[in-house]
């Protein structure tokens, strides 16, 4: 395989300068300065594309299993305002001086923690699962099954009627009875919203983005 050819945007084949799937231009301007280079290689395996999602503590990319030669999500620890990285001379997150490097090991390491955590659950319907995470680059990933579909912000701006309760419950319940093992092991996502609900092709919902995801301990 020719990695050159798999197209940044959406990971299908290329052909000439652009892709017939998704549009994208080879000569398509990069504004993410900070964000890795599309093509760069994670673990020896992993192949980065372009930026889908960023948060105030991470970096979401589309990406490419070289190995299994499937779609992947790639979530990189990146707490913005704490770190930078000039992309176009390295891969490196560094931290700002002026920033304690302590409490950025400990976000790092809470960050390794809720994957290998979530990684518990991947048999679980309704949620995305995590099939790797490793440190890298002086920072941490989590590569997460991608989910193709549209999220239910964009479905629902695209309805005429809003969902009834009842269409609404019965679209919910593999994600809100997966939550509950979920939370049953002391883990809340605390960032549910229409924006993080995927639903796919064939009808089913998955939750994404257990970024922001926190531990917490039943008093």
């Amino acid at each position: 395989m020719d990695i050159n050819n798999l197209c940044p945007n959406c990971m299908n084949e290329m052909s000439g300068g652009g892709c017939p799937s998704c549009g994208y231009r080879a000569d398509a301007p990069q504004d993410n300065s900070h964000a890795l280079k599309p093509y760069t290689i994670l673990s020896g395996k992993y192949l980065v594309g372009n930026v889908i999602g960023e948060g105030g503590f991470g970096i979401t990319y589309i990406g490419f299993d070289l190995n299994l030669e499937i779609k992947i999500a790639v979530k990189e620890f990146y707490p913005n305002g704490f770190v930078t990285r000039e992309s176009d001379v390295t891969s490196m997150v560094t931290g700002y001086t002026t920033n304690d490097p302590e409490q950025y090991g400990k976000w790092k390491d809470s960050f390794i923690r809720e994957a290998r955590n979530l990684a518990k659950f991947s048999n679980l319907p309704g949620i995305v699962h995590v099939r790797d995470f490793f440190q890298e680059n002086n920072t941490a990933y989590i590569i997460m099954e991608y989910v193709e579909g549209e999220t239910l912000k964009g479905y629902l701006k695209g309805r005429r009627e809003p969902l009834s309760v009842e269409e609404t419950l019965e679209m919910m319940r593999p994600v809100i009875r997966s939550l509950s093992k979920v939370h049953e092991a002391g883990i809340i996502h605390r960032d549910i919203s229409p924006d993080n609900i995927m639903i796919q092709k064939g009808g089913d919902i998955k939750l994404i983005d257990f970024g922001a995801a926190r531990e917490f301990e039943a008093g």
